[in-house]
Parts: structure tokens; C-alpha cells; sequence
């Protein structure tokens, strides 16, 4: 089979899988698997038909633990049969006994066609029986074979809106097993020895990281966790994939789930509002007598990846009121700046009440502030025109360089940008340098990036 036929056979067994779920899950069915046969024939019905999508159904794991009727009681599986054209079309059905019943839709439309060839056929004679062997043009995926291809595809449709191939979200699994990480499509990975605050790493945070050979932690969206009982999982993965329960991690998911967190949820600090979070461990240990905790929080960001959050927490305040969180860096968020760093050290910056009541009148005016609108250093509130911006993709830029760009002095772009509240450094600067062009038409940027 050609590459690009195969493409197109595997996506129809995709979207015919997806337009029959429903049903199945009412029946408590589910797909075994699809085969694809360019040319498939009835036996003893004269009946033949060209590109033939057959699945096989049988009965889903969630209905084995049912009790069984009196028809089941020999314990025997029932496999059962449906067959579709290549416009998902039913053609038929072939129950447990084998008995072929053809749908009444497709027998009208046979007719309508071709009568002639219609009053030829010996259907009631019909006889279902797969090929002994595949054709050259023939196939055939296993459901979770249908399960990996549709990871696949999910994957492209994310990377294709955010412009990368290296990009991993998160994934839906079942841990009663011990699967290996790296063979997840879709995954999310910490590396515990980057910075999380200016003088702590995660392994520093965890002991048990390091007691147990753990290199890397994965954040999974699972139906049964190792160790915890929320819907997210931290797990240990060892220098060969294995997972590994993570002791030290506390699931908090009855009480945090979807809870508001003061979040700093730009990498430096450009942005801090209030969000829902998906929920929150507690990192064991790390709990003061002046109700002060430390956790991580998952949130599920743009494009459904998971994103990961140092949290610090005052438990003397009302819930909406407690909790201060930064980014960590993961592999698919870039690591956050000192001032983030620092502002989330417990070591340099002991209380977070100042913080979280000097943000609250500003994130209730404007719906979010920002990291320097927060700290104790009032004189770091306006950008200078030299002032080095780092910028989404990592590279520097000064307002004084993007006033050159924008053909406007300095003092101009600078207190445009300075007036603009609550917005990235990205988008503040993409937005004053709009504002300039359809004021004065577009200069000559060819420079600008």
C-alpha cells in the first residue's frame, strides 16, 4: 500500500472509530480492532465491495465486572462484527453466531443503483468470513495500535498551531501498570535540578528525588495514580523510564481542586493575575509552625499542555487570599528570571502577606498586575528607556531599540509602554509598535524581528 493511501485509510479508521463510540459505550462494546479490505466479498451472496472498513467489537473492560446473565454464564467473549463503506456508511452487522444482517438503508440505495445487479444477489445466502491472509492493499490496526495513531495526530494539530515540532502535552494513562515514560506520546517532564527559587532546586525541595535515583520528575493525567488519589500524578522517572511513586508529594485534590492562586504565570513576572488551578500537592516537609506550606499546583495551559507551579502558601489567610505561585521550568516552559526566582525564595522574601494585599487592589481593578508592581522596590515600577526586556523567544531587546525600529523618540515609546498594564513585554511592545503605524504608517522595520 502506497504512503499516501495508507494515510487516507488510517485517518477513515480514525473518524469512523470516533463516529461509532458513542453507540458502542452504550452497549458496552468496544473497538478490537478495524481492518481495512480494498476488495471484500460476501461469500454466497454474489455481494462484493470495494473499500470495506470492518471492525471488530467486543465486550469493553468496564462490562467485565458486571454480573453476567444467564446467556453468559459460559463465560465466552462475544465477538461481533460491523461493516462500513469508505463513507462510514453501515453495510452490515454479523452478530455473535455469525448471522449477517444487512442494513436496510444500504439494500434502498443498492437497489436505487444498480437494480438489476440487486435482483442477482442471493443475500439471505450470505456468509461472513475474513480473508486468511491480507492483500498487498489491506490492513488492519489493533485499538490501541488506533489509540497511538490518534496520539499522533493530536500532536501534529497542536505543534501546527504553535508553530513547533517539539512540543509534548499531557497524557491520559492508566498507572495500575508500570509503563515507561519515555514511550508516552504525550508527556510532561521536570527537571529536578533547575532553580525553582535563587537558592533551591526540586531535588533540594525533595530528598526523596535523589534516595531514589530519580532524574526526572513526569506529571501525568491519570484514572488511577501511584501513591496519590487526585486526577494529576507527580511520578519519579529513573534513567530508564521506569516510574516511581513520589512519597513526599501529597495530593491536596479534595480541597484544592480548582482553586484561585495569585499566580505569576509569566516567566518574568510581566503578568500576575488570579487563576483556577486543575489541583495541588503538598511537598511533605516543607510545612512551618506559622502555617506557611509549600506545594505545586498543575494547571492545564494553552493547547492543553500542563503547566507546573511552585506554590506558596499562608494558611492563615481566607483561600482566595493564601496562595502565591511562579512558574517551573518544564520542558516545555523556559525557566522564569531572578526577580521571579527571588520573590518566591522563602529565604530572602520571608512573608508573603505584603505581596499577595499589595496585588489584590490591582488585580481586582485591572483583572492582573504585575511582578514589580508587588515587590518592596517602588523605582522598578517604570521601565527606562535602556532597560533590558527579555522577550518570549529569549532574545534581549531595550525600548530604546524599539523606538528606533518604530522611528519615534525614545521618551515616546517609553511611556506608552509604560502606561500599558498587565500585558507580556511581547504583546506591550507589539501593540504600541500597531498603535504607531496606524498613526503614522508603517516606518521601514526590516531589522525588527
Amino acid at each position: 500500500m502506497k504512503e499516501n493511501k495508507r494515510e487516507e485509510v488510517i485517518n477513515n479508521m480514525l473518524n469512523l472509530r470516533a463516529s461509532i463510540s458513542e453507540k458502542l459505550a452504550e452497549r458496552n462494546q468496544e473497538v478490537d480492532n478495524i481492518g481495512y479490505y480494498k476488495d471484500f466479498e460476501f461469500k454466497g451472496s454474489g455481494l462484493a465491495i470495494n473499500d470495506a472498513y470492518i471492525v471488530k467489537l467486543k465486550d469493553s473492560e468496564k462490562s467485565k465486572g458486571k454480573p453476567k446473565s444467564k446467556e453468559d454464564e459460559e463465560g465466552k467473549e462475544k465477538i461481533a462484527y460491523e461493516i462500513y463503506d469508505k463513507d462510514n456508511n453501515l453495510i452490515a452487522t454479523v452478530n455473535e453466531t455469525g448471522e449477517v444482517e444487512f442494513d436496510q438503508e444500504f439494500l434502498e440505495s443498492l437497489e436505487k443503483v444498480n437494480k438489476e445487479y440487486y435482483d442477482t444477489l442471493t443475500l439471505d445466502e450470505a456468509e461472513f468470513e475474513l480473508p486468511e491472509e491480507l492483500g498487498k492493499d489491506d490492513l488492519v490496526l489493533t485499538g490501541q495500535e488506533l489509540d497511538e495513531k490518534q496520539a499522533e495526530k493530536d500532536l501534529e494539530k497542536i505543534s501546527e498551531k504553535i508553530g513547533s515540532k517539539d512540543i509534548e502535552a499531557y497524557s491520559t494513562m492508566n498507572v495500575d501498570q508500570t509503563p515507561q515514560f519515555d514511550k508516552i506520546v504525550n508527556k510532561q517532564e521536570i527537571d529536578p535540578n533547575a532553580r525553582v527559587t535563587q537558592t533551591e532546586t526540586l531535588a533540594d525541595m525533595i530528598p526523596e528525588i535523589r534516595e531514589k535515583g530519580i532524574v526526572k520528575v513526569g506529571v501525568v493525567f491519570s484514572d488511577h495514580s501511584k501513591g496519590q488519589s487526585g486526577r494529576f500524578s507527580f511520578v519519579g522517572l529513573d534513567k530508564d523510564g521506569n516510574i516511581h511513586s513520589i512519597d513526599s508529594l501529597e495530593n491536596t485534590q479534595g480541597t484544592t481542586t480548582g482553586q484561585t492562586v495569585t499566580s505569576i504565570n509569566s516567566r518574568d513576572g510581566s503578568v500576575v493575575e488570579e487563576e483556577q488551578v486543575a489541583g495541588m500537592v503538598r511537598i511533605n516537609g516543607r510545612s512551618r509552625t506559622n502555617g506557611q506550606e509549600e506545594m505545586l499546583s498543575v494547571k492545564i495551559g494553552q493547547y492543553g499542555i500542563l503547566e507546573v507551579d511552585y506554590v506558596r502558601a499562608d494558611l492563615s489567610k481566607d483561600k482566595d487570599e493564601r496562595y502565591l505561585s511562579a512558574p517551573i521550568e518544564t520542558s516545555n516552559q523556559r525557566p522564569t528570571t531572578r526577580a521571579v526566582r527571588e520573590m518566591m525564595d522563602k529565604t530572602r522574601n520571608t512573608e508573603i502577606d505584603d505581596e499577595l494585599e499589595r496585588s489584590e487592589e490591582e488585580i481586582e481593578r485591572d483583572g492582573e498586575t504585575e511582578l514589580r508592581n508587588m515587590d518592596d522596590y517602588a523605582g522598578n515600577d517604570e521601565l527606562t528607556p535602556d532597560d533590558v526586556i527579555v522577550l518570549e523567544d529569549g532574545t534581549e531587546t531595550t525600548l530604546r531599540k524599539e523606538a528606533e525600529k518604530a522611528k519615534v523618540s525614545p521618551e515616546e515609546f517609553t511611556r506608552k509602554y509604560n502606561e500599558r498594564g498587565g500585558k507580556t513585554s511581547d504583546e506591550k511592545i507589539e501593540d504600541i509598535h500597531e498603535e504607531i503605524e496606524e498613526e503614522f504608517g508603517a516606518p521601514d522595520r526590516s531589522e525588527r524581528v
